[in-house]
């Protein structure tokens, strides 16, 4: 230890979040703290239990130790930060149905602490990030998400065709975009929005660059929507990607001016920059193709293996804004351990969550 303690007591939501983001049960921690201390008898989960409770205080020494355990800093585990959970409405993620609640929560986790991270960063950063200042579009009445997306094609001054850079356009909203490996497909993007504050959006590298553009597409339908209450609020961000990405009145022309095939919608792609899955899609929303039609299609492009990676790979988009972020803040703490006590974590816990965005291998 080294003597000198953080003055105050642990909050118990940030234990909690410290270690369900590094995938540990109670038990675990448990484990890591006897570990560390040297403990005899051992550490037990029930005193990890009382401790995330809020039960047994968690200051001083002890406060210290957990810090260790949890990759954090004492003065990020005491901090009276809010976290944020999935009934509350400003957090989402896009994955598949039968993905594991504990990755759920593992992810969750790290995207509330990731954005404490950012936000500790920037305070102690030479750089000035964009303030959010995205007022939603009620959708659910006279206004779709339709309508939704070419109001904010309008207001950016995007050019009519295909998005050069999905990450920009979420960029000069406000938002805080980090591309990070999440270990596999279950997950392709998630995103957390409190109210005042810049969305954080972390989107899955381990999918191919052309669902990553359509997945921040959909994130940002859900800060650029706000839904009616009895809308679905991820089907309204799937169409407002579909038209944010593709507007129908300039997509039409390109899907009715030869047949629908498989080859067809490959050099679609390379123009429009998405999937041929979602040109796809998109023709038979806009009733270019029948219902029976786009079956047959998704069967045939099922039989080429289409699903796990499609042909005519898209290059990814990069962010700007958290890169330059992370590489002021080490410049100005003196090099990457300096900026991750200032982030409230580990070198090494930094490396893991932001090596995609500083430019190393993690």
């Amino acid at each position: 230890m080294s003597g000198l303690f953080a003055v105050g007591t642990a909050n118990p939501d940030l234990l909690v979040a410290a270690r369900e983001a590094l995938g540990w049960t109670q038990r675990q921690l448990a484990d890591e703290l006897t570990r560390l201390s040297g403990a005899d008898p051992k550490i037990s989960q029930g005193y990890v239990s009382r401790a995330e409770k809020g039960a047994l205080t968690v200051a001083g020494e002890r406060l210290e130790l957990f810090a260790s355990a949890l990759e954090a800093t004492p003065d990020l585990l005491v901090s009276d930060a809010k976290l944020w959970s999935l009934g509350e409405g400003c957090l989402y993620h896009r994955n598949r149905a039968s993905t594991k609640a504990s990755t759920l929560r593992r992810l969750h986790a790290r995207i509330n602490l990731l954005r404490l991270y950012l936000q500790r960063l920037a305070s102690h950063s030479p750089f000035a990030l964009r303030d959010f200042t995205l007022i939603p579009m009620q959708v659910g009445g006279m206004d779709g998400p339709d309508d939704a997306a070419r109001a904010l094609r309008r207001n950016l001054n995007l050019p009519p065709g295909p998005i050069e850079s999905v990450t920009t356009v979420a960029e000069q909203v406000g938002a805080l975009v980090v591309p990070m490996s999440l270990g596999g497909r279950e997950v392709d993007a998630t995103s957390l929005h409190p109210p005042g504050e810049a969305p954080v959006f972390v989107v899955n590298t381990d999918a191919p660059p052309e669902r990553q553009r359509f997945t921040l597409a959909h994130e940002i339908g859900h800060i650029a929507c706000a839904p009616a209450p009895d809308m679905d609020a991820e089907e309204m961000a799937q169409q407002f990607a579909g038209e944010l990405l593709a507007p129908a009145a300039q997509v039409r022309a390109d899907l009715t001016a030869a047949p629908i095939t498989p080859a067809r919608l490959l050099q679609l792609k390379t123009r429009w920059r998405i999937s041929a899955a979602a040109l796809l899609r998109r023709a038979v929303d806009l009733a270019v193709i029948s219902d029976s039609r786009y079956r047959t299609l998704n069967t045939q492009m099922s039989a080429l293996g289409w699903r796990t990676g499609e042909p005519e790979p898209l290059v990814p988009d990069a962010p700007t804004v958290v890169p330059a972020l992370v590489t002021a803040a080490i410049s100005a703490a003196g090099g990457v351990a300096g900026a991750a006590a200032k982030a409230g974590t580990t070198a090494t816990n930094f490396r893991s969550l932001l090596g995609d965005v500083m430019g190393e291998p993690r």
